[in-house]
């Protein structure tokens, strides 16, 4: 690089090539093959896995914003590509609107006012759409990226009503659930819409998994933690050891959709690691990416032992009384017995959320006679004690995780894991990870794995044989360790 020759232009090229198929993966999959060789990766050893969200390399916009930008980034690819054919369709009002970045300062404040300039630039964008389908235009020009991410942007923000009038679309409902909209009602009430289940043909934008937020990055994607963040962009997960006596080496990295949950990638990291014939035999994680069947998945598919808190039941959190774990079940006869001995009627085959489940329903009699009914069913109005059971594997990893996380030792072998948080500190404030270089979701994994790759440098270059600590620390920091080590030796 410091050749008088050397031209900067050729990191970009670089840059693309690592884009291309998965170079980038390989290049870390090289560096871990030659670690695990050299006996600083052990195979079938321990790793841990933590998210964490990136913020896209573009300005957050709001709906009118978005429409209105996406409109002028169409308008400047198709001048860039055939000014002249360009030229006949701008007028006044049009250089106006589009001449230069839509901000959100410059538009009308007023409710009404405000939708009528999201339904003006709608109507500009269905004649752009109108002349671009005439016969005698290019076909390339129908062709291009910004052409094709403004169509996308239009059907998800405007729709057409029975008199092929255009109209602006609502907001999303908040209570709107996606694995519950082909789900059949219980009732055809206007109250069955508010429980999350809305007629389809509702015209409302589009969940977060594929509305498009900004025309300059199609792929990023808005989300947001209650209570802790919103962004734009995406989610980088990092698997990393952390035996003992090792250095911490991240062995895989996963770039993903922001609004993608954590659980929907560990299927794809299982699969990647077993590949490389790196799957470890066991992994630590949050709850994010735990259930029964995760659990089971991972042990029967992978032979990986996951390790991560499953969810308390929503009773063990409210207030004591009995759980469903407290209840035995009969898996030949059907049958499910609570705590007082009371055996239910064989139970019946249901679905919850697209999942299969048993439905348990104790006779009303039965319940109103026990002593316990308020303790165990937690109403007033006399019902008997409602169970959804899992499938009969799901339901005993359910059961003897729960109690399991309430000792000590599972506590104790667990608390490792929170070593993850560390490496996603290093990697968000000392090599830039929270902020995205590059536009998409392809470029953006590059960056994320060239990230790993240097902090695995430097982690090597720090590492003391015999420790796994992979940090220096301070002199004061090293003395305590070493006075720390020295005592453990003396009780030894």
């Amino acid at each position: 690089m410091d050749d008088p020759g050397f031209d900067f232009s050729v990191l970009s090229e670089f840059r693309d090539r690592m884009a291309e198929d998965d170079r980038a993966d390989r290049l870390l999959a090289v560096m871990v093959e030659r670690l695990a060789e050299a006996g600083l990766v052990k195979r079938r050893g321990r790793q841990r896995t933590d998210s964490t969200h990136v913020l896209a390399a573009v300005r957050r916009l709001d709906r009118i914003e978005l429409v209105g930008e996406t409109l002028r980034a169409a308008l400047e690819e198709l001048a860039a590509a055939d000014e002249e054919w360009v030229s006949v369709l701008v007028t006044d009002e049009w250089a106006r609107r589009y001449g230069r970045p839509v901000r959100y300062d410059r538009l009308p404040r007023e409710t009404k006012e405000r939708e009528q300039y999201a339904l003006t630039v709608g109507e500009d964008g269905m004649r752009l759409f109108r002349a671009l389908l005439a016969v005698d235009t290019p076909a390339r020009l129908r062709r291009l990226p910004q052409v094709e991410v403004l169509r996308q942007v239009w059907v998800q923000q405007y729709w057409l009503d029975e008199h092929d009038a255009l109209r602006w679309r609502g907001p999303k409902q908040t209570r709107d659930r996606q694995s519950r909209r082909h789900t059949a009602r219980r009732t055809t009430s206007a109250g069955a819409a508010a429980e999350g289940r809305p007629d389809p043909a509702t015209a409302r934008v589009p969940w977060s998994s594929v509305e498009i937020v900004s025309p300059h990055d199609p792929q990023a994607r808005f989300s947001h933690k209650p209570g802790k963040a919103e962004w734009v962009g995406y989610k980088d997960h990092q698997t990393e050891t952390c035996d003992n006596g090792l250095p911490n080496v991240i062995v895989h990295v996963a770039t993903t959709p922001a609004p993608e949950q954590d659980i929907d990638a560990l299927e794809k990291i299982h699969t990647d690691l077993a590949t490389r014939g790196l799957a470890p035999a066991e992994h630590l994680v949050d709850g994010g990416y735990v259930t029964p069947a995760t659990i089971h998945r991972a042990r029967t598919e992978h032979g990986i032992d996951l390790v991560g808190p499953v969810r308390l039941a929503p009773t063990s959190r409210a207030h004591p009384g009995f759980n469903k774990e407290d209840f035995s079940p009969n898996w030949q006869d059907r049958t499910l017995t609570c705590p007082n001995g009371a055996t239910s009627p064989p139970w019946k085959p249901t679905l919850s959320d697209g999942q299969e489940r048993m439905s348990v329903l104790f006779p009303r009699a039965t319940c109103r006679a026990c002593d316990d009914r308020l303790k165990c069913t937690g109403n007033v109005d006399g019902k008997g004690r409602h169970i959804l059971l899992l499938p009969q594997p799901l339901q005993e990893i359910q059961n003897q995780v729960r109690r399991d996380q309430q000792t000590r030792p599972w506590r104790e072998r667990y608390a490792l894991r929170a070593g993850c948080e560390a490496t996603v500190s290093e990697t968000v404030r000392a090599h830039g990870l929270r902020h995205c270089r590059y536009r998409g979701k392809v470029k953006t994994h590059v960056q994320h794995v060239l990230t790993a790759a240097g902090t695995n440098i430097i982690r090597l270059h720090q590492h003391q044989p015999g420790d796994s600590r992979t940090s220096l620390g301070t002199r004061f920091t090293r003395l305590c360790r070493q006075t720390i080590d020295r005592t453990q030796t003396d009780t030894r």
